[in-house]
């Protein structure tokens, strides 16, 4: 007689969870609330930010370990419960400066199976941008925990994963940037939608977009510190292991995101004296974007 193999309780309750999360239409998109700025504030007198995004990617080689960046790198000003759920679900976030950009610099300049691409947005108070970490999926299963400690599921097809963020100046700090971040999946077919533009709404073709609004984090960045975005792999369906995480044919490829901020007076051209982390040699940065 022939027994059926049994079937792990993983699956069954991966298989359970996605099956849940399809039959749910996704929640509406909601904004990314910045703390209020204190009172007796001045808003305006900083209205623009030059955000810089290093994306480091390297070849995963088990007869070559990577050294690990995140010893390098202190915790963040994001609550500690917040933290957690961050870990729970594969997300890692980290803050350095000088030393640990020196660090970064020479383990770019001595590891052949690494990869670096400098990417330069000015954006206004308050306008939203984007990090995209991981190229576009034909179906892409994410499982996450939310702050109630559920487990959730969802189905997408053709899938980007990206963070959504936002920066604010901050009134405490001189030359201090708060940068709001929520990861956020992309999927489907492009369709036609109607945007807010210059004092009138404009068409504009767009994907439908699912935000984790449960990990939506704020971070204060103060003059001369780097923000680190990364992820683990316990699981390719979790958030760290699906964003940060590619595989090229038989290789596995883990990008890591380094952030800076500073802002931008109106006429002026920021010196650049607050961003630690510089382009490797013999690669010149992009010219600045402007925010989409």
């Amino acid at each position: 007689m022939r027994y059926a193999r049994p079937i792990s309780l993983a699956v069954l309750v991966t298989a359970a969870v996605l099956a849940a999360g399809c039959e749910s239409s996704p929640p509406p998109r909601e904004p990314i609330r910045l703390r209020p700025m204190p009172a007796g504030a001045e808003p305006g007198q900083v209205r623009a930010f030059q955000v810089r995004f290093v994306f480091l990617q390297h070849r995963v080689r088990p007869d070559a370990p990577v050294e690990d960046i995140w010893r390098l790198l202190g915790t963040t000003s994001i609550p500690y419960e917040k933290q957690m759920l961050w870990e729970t679900n594969d997300l890692r976030m980290g803050e350095g400066a000088r030393l640990a950009a020196e660090r970064m610099n020479e383990l770019l300049a001595q590891t052949p199976d690494r990869e670096a691409r400098v990417t330069i947005l000015t954006v206004r108070e308050d306008q939203d941008f984007l990090i995209s970490v991981g190229g576009e999926r034909e179906t892409l299963d994410l499982i996450w925990t939310d702050a109630a400690g559920r487990l959730v599921g969802r189905r997408f097809e053709k899938a980007i994963t990206r963070f959504r963020c936002v920066c604010r100046n901050d009134a405490e700090v001189p030359g201090g940037v708060r940068i709001a971040l929520v990861p956020e999946v992309t999927y489907g077919e492009e369709r036609l939608r109607w945007v807010r533009g210059e004092g009138a709404m404009m068409p504009r073709t767009a994907l439908a977009a699912f935000d984790v609004m449960d990990l939506a984090a704020e971070v204060l960045l103060e003059p001369g510190r780097l923000l680190v975005l990364g992820g683990r792999r316990s699981s390719d369906v979790s958030l760290g292991g699906a964003m940060f995480h590619e595989k090229r044919g038989p290789d596995l490829w883990v990008q890591t995101v380094v952030v800076t901020a500073e802002p931008v007076r109106p006429g002026q051209i920021p010196e650049g004296g607050t961003v630690p982390f510089l382009t490797p040699p013999g690669a010149a940065p992009k010219t600045p974007a402007k925010a989409p």
